[in-house]
C-alpha cells in the first residue's frame, strides 16, 4: 500500500487540506520547526532573531491562508493571485525581520494579517454587496467556532498529555517531561492544530443563503449573546458615558485617567456586537433594530469625548505607541460611524479599515515607534531649550510639572536603541553629553532639577552574552530552568524562591532558609548584559549555583535599580538535590 493510501485512510481530510493551502502549510510547519529550536533551547531565549523567525513564519502561514481564500473567490485573478497567494506572505515573512524601526514595526502584522484572512475571500465590489456580506458573516462565524474547537481540543491534549507523562513518572520512574513537553505538544500545538483548523474551513461555494435565515445551534446561540447580553450593557454603558459628558459640560473640567480606552473599548464591542447581529434571523428582533437604529448615532458625543480626551494626553505628554494606538483606534471607530450613517455601510470594512489603518501606522517615518520617539525627543529639545540648558553643569529652570515631563521623555527614549540614538543628539546639540547604552539615569541629576520628580521607571532586560562560558565544575548536576517573578513564589522540587526587589530567598522545608543580596550583585552588572550571569548560595548541606540567562532590571529615576524577574538554570554538587 502506498504512503498516500494510508494517508488517506488515517486522515482523509489531509491531503485535501494540502493541496489547497500548500503554501500555508508549508509555513505551519516551519513555524512549527522554529519553535521546537525556541522551546529546546538550541538558541538564547532572548535572541530578538529567532523571535522574530517564529513571528514572520506563522503571520506568512496566516497570509498564506488569506491568499488562497482570495483565489478561490476570483479564479481567474492571474498575476494578482499569484502576488497576494504566494508573494505577500513571503513578504510578511521577510517583512518581520526588518529591525530598523524608523521605517517599520513588524510587531501589528499577526493582527494585520488575521484582518486580512476574515475579509480576503470578500473583496469582490458591485450590486451584490448584500450576498457578499453574508457569505462574509457566514464563513468568519465557522471559522471561528471551529477555531475555538480545534483550542479546546489542544487544551484536553494537553491535559491527556499532562496525566500521561505524571503516570510514567509516578507508576514507572521514567521521565518524560522533556519528551512530552518540549516536542510532543509543541508539535501538536504549532502544527497539527492548526492544519486541523484548515480542514474545517467550508468552501465557499457549499455556501447556503438558509443558514442565515434557518440558524442552527451555534448560530442561535451567537445571537442569543449579541441580543440579550451584549445589546443592553453597550446601551446602558452609552448613557453612562452621555452622563460624563453632562458632567464634564458642567463642571468645565477636562477628562483624566482611562477614558480613551473605555471609549475604544466601547466601540470595539458594539462593532463586534453589530456583526453579531447580522444575520437576517436576528434583525428580525425588536432589541435589534433598536440596536442597529440608534447605534452609530449613539457613539458620536462618545467619540468626540474620546478625540478630547486623546489630545489632552497628547498634549501634556507627547506621542506613545499607546497613544498612537488610541489614535488609530479613534480613526477607525469615526471611518466606521461616518460610513453607516452615510448609507455606506458594510460589515467587511469593519475589519478591513482596521488592517489597513494599522498597515499606515506600522511603515514609513510615521510609525508609531518613529513618530512617537521624534514627538518624545521633540519634547526634550523644547524643554532643554526653555530651561536654559547649554552644558551639564546648567541647572535647568523648570517648575515642577516640566521637570517630569521632561524626566517621562528621557526615560522613554532610554527604552530602545533607537530612542538612545535620539537622546544622545538632543542632549549633545545642549552641550550635555550622552553615550549610547548608558543605562542608568545618573544623567538626571547632571541635568538637575530641582523639584523632586515622579517620573518613569524603565524595565531593562539584562542578557547573558551567548559566547560566555561559565564554569559549572563545583556544581555538575542539572536540576533544570528556574523563573522567578518578583513577589512570586516558585517552587524547584524543595526549593522555594521568593524574589524582593533587591533578596532573593532560597527555602526548604522544615524552615531553613537562605538569602542571597542582589544589591552587590548589581553593581557588577551595570551595562545591558549580564557580566556576572551566576548566583551561588548553599542550604541543606548542598551547595547550588544558579546559571542567569536573563534578568530584568527596574530603574528609577532618581537611579536606584531593582530586579523584577530571573530566568536560568539551577546546578547542585549532589544527585537528588531537588
Amino acid at each position: 500500500m502506498h504512503l498516500r493510501d494510508w494517508i488517506d485512510r488515517l486522515a482523509p481530510d489531509l491531503l485535501t487540506t494540502l493541496r489547497r493551502f500548500p503554501l500555508a502549510s508549508l509555513l505551519i510547519l516551519l513555524t512549527t520547526v522554529a519553535v521546537l529550536v525556541v522551546v529546546n533551547e538550541q538558541i538564547s531565549l532572548t535572541d530578538e532573531f529567532w523571535w522574530r523567525i517564529v513571528g514572520g513564519l506563522a503571520s506568512g502561514a496566516v497570509f498564506a491562508v488569506a491568499g488562497s481564500l482570495f483565489n478561490e473567490s476570483r479564479p481567474r485573478t492571474g498575476l494578482a493571485g499569484i502576488v497576494i497567494g504566494y508573494v505577500l506572505p513571503l513578504l510578511a515573512v521577510a517583512a518581520f525581520q526588518v529591525s530598523d524601526a524608523n521605517w517599520f514595526v513588524p510587531w501589528a502584522l499577526p493582527v494585520i494579517s488575521v484582518l486580512w484572512l476574515s475579509v480576503s475571500a470578500f473583496t469582490e465590489r458591485g450590486p451584490d454587496r448584500a450576498l457578499q456580506q453574508d457569505k462574509f458573516w457566514w464563513l468568519n462565524q465557522q471559522a471561528a467556532v471551529t477555531a475555538l474547537i480545534a483550542g479546546v481540543a489542544f487544551l484536553l491534549v494537553a491535559l491527556g498529555i499532562a496525566a500521561i507523562e505524571r503516570s510514567l513518572s509516578i507508576l514507572f520512574g521514567l521521565e518524560t517531561s522533556d519528551l512530552f513537553y518540549r516536542w510532543v505538544l509543541p508539535i501538536i500545538g504549532f502544527l497539527f492544530t492548526p492544519i486541523y483548523w484548515l480542514a474545517t474551513i467550508r468552501r465557499l461555494d457549499a455556501f447556503d443563503a438558509r443558514a442565515l435565515q434557518e440558524p442552527d445551534i451555534v448560530a442561535t446561540a451567537t445571537g442569543f449573546l449579541g441580543q440579550f447580553v451584549l445589546t443592553p450593557l453597550l446601551l446602558a454603558y452609552a448613557l453612562i458615558l452621555l452622563a460624563y459628558t453632562l458632567q464634564i459640560v458642567l463642571t468645565q473640567s477636562l477628562p483624566e485617567g482611562m477614558l480613551g480606552w473605555m471609549v475604544l473599548g466601547f466601540v470595539t464591542t458594539g462593532a463586534a456586537t453589530w456583526l453579531l447581529l447580522h444575520p437576517a434571523f436576528m434583525r428580525e428582533r425588536l432589541l435589534v433594530r433598536v440596536f442597529r437604529r440608534c447605534w452609530f448615532w449613539l457613539t458620536i458625543i462618545p467619540l468626540g469625548l474620546y478625540a478630547l480626551a486623546v489630545m489632552v494626553r497628547v498634549d501634556a505628554y507627547g506621542l506613545t505607541p499607546e497613544r498612537m494606538m488610541l489614535i488609530a483606534g479613534g480613526i477607525w471607530a469615526a471611518l466606521l460611524t461616518l460610513t453607516f450613517l452615510i448609507g455606506r455601510g458594510d460589515i467587511r470594512l469593519i475589519p478591513a479599515l482596521a488592517g489597513v489603518i494599522l498597515l499606515v501606522f506600522s511603515i514609513g517615518p510615521w510609525n508609531m515607534d518613529s513618530l512617537s520617539r521624534a514627538s518624545q525627543a521633540a519634547s526634550l529639545d523644547a524643554l532643554l531649550a526653555r530651561g536654559g540648558v547649554t552644558g551639564p553643569d546648567t541647572k535647568p529652570q523648570w517648575s515642577g510639572a516640566e521637570a517630569a515631563r521632561a524626566t517621562g521623555a528621557m526615560a522613554f527614549l532610554l527604552q530602545s536603541a533607537a530612542g538612545q540614538a535620539n537622546l544622545e543628539q538632543v542632549l549633545a546639540s545642549h552641550g550635555v553629553t550622552y553615550e549610547a547604552g548608558q543605562h542608568n539615569l545618573d544623567m538626571f541629576d547632571g541635568l538637575g532639577p530641582s523639584d523632586q520628580v515622579n517620573g518613569s521607571t524603565v524595565f531593562l532586560s539584562l542578557a547573558r552574552p551567548p559566547t560566555q562560558a561559565v564554569d559549572v565544575g563545583g556544581t555538575p548536576y542539572l536540576l533544570g530552568r528556574q523563573a522567578i517573578y518578583v513577589d512570586v513564589p516558585a517552587t524547584s522540587g524543595a526549593l522555594t524562591f521568593a524574589l524582593s526587589a533587591k533578596v532573593l530567598t532560597i527555602s526548604i522545608p522544615p524552615g531553613e532558609s537562605v538569602s542571597v543580596d542582589l544589591v552587590e550583585w548589581l553593581k557588577g552588572n551595570t551595562g545591558n548584559e549580564l557580566a556576572d550571569p551566576v548566583l551561588s548560595f548553599s542550604l541543606g548541606g548542598i551547595a547550588y549555583r544558579y546559571v542567569l540567562d536573563t534578568a530584568t532590571v527596574a530603574s528609577a529615576p532618581d537611579g536606584g535599580r531593582s530586579l523584577t524577574y530571573l530566568e536560568g538554570t539551577l546546578f547542585a554538587d549532589a544527585a537528588g538535590a531537588k
